[in-house]
């Protein structure tokens, strides 16, 4: 296992690989246009309680702090079009079903949800994307703005 930051010894070769992918697609099927030009990318968010932080009373005496050890995190896919739209997001949680995921009752769940963003669970007992929450998101979030 690597570090994520670590660059591949061929990283060149793989640079113009993807170059040259990229220009045969443009090439190919005669993309005009930049806003069919989308690049993605996927990150860790962890939640984890704030650094002894409470909202008991400045100067309280023994402050219990419940599950401070205790921490979440979850995959978000970002992208963004060539001509500078922001894609709605997919956030993946660990779980195998919609109790993984945020509730509906959450403050301005159904507001998130009008962006068009996606709260998914993984199927699995990781938070990563899978082939079924990448298909998802080409189904639900890429191919409806390709058709916009």
């Amino acid at each position: 296992m690597r570090a994520a930051q670590k660059i591949p010894d061929d990283w060149e070769d793989q640079c113009k690989k993807s170059a040259l992918r990229l220009g045969y697609e443009i090439k190919e099927y005669d993309i005009t246009e930049v806003a069919f030009l989308v690049n993605t990318d996927q990150t860790q968010v962890t939640l984890t309680p704030g650094d002894k932080l409470t909202y008991e009373e400045t100067g309280s005496k023994q402050v219990s702090l419940v599950g401070s050890e205790e921490k979440r995190a979850f995959t978000v896919l970002v992208g963004i079009a060539g001509d500078g739209t922001l894609l709605p997001f997919q956030a993946i949680y660990e779980g195998k079903t919609t109790c993984s995921i945020p509730s509906k009752n959450a403050p301005h769940y159904d507001d998130l949800l009008a962006t068009g963003a996606l709260l998914e669970f993984s199927g699995t007992k990781t938070y990563w994307s899978n082939v079924n929450t990448m298909q998802s998101w080409v189904n639900n979030i890429l191919t409806l703005y390709f058709d916009r």
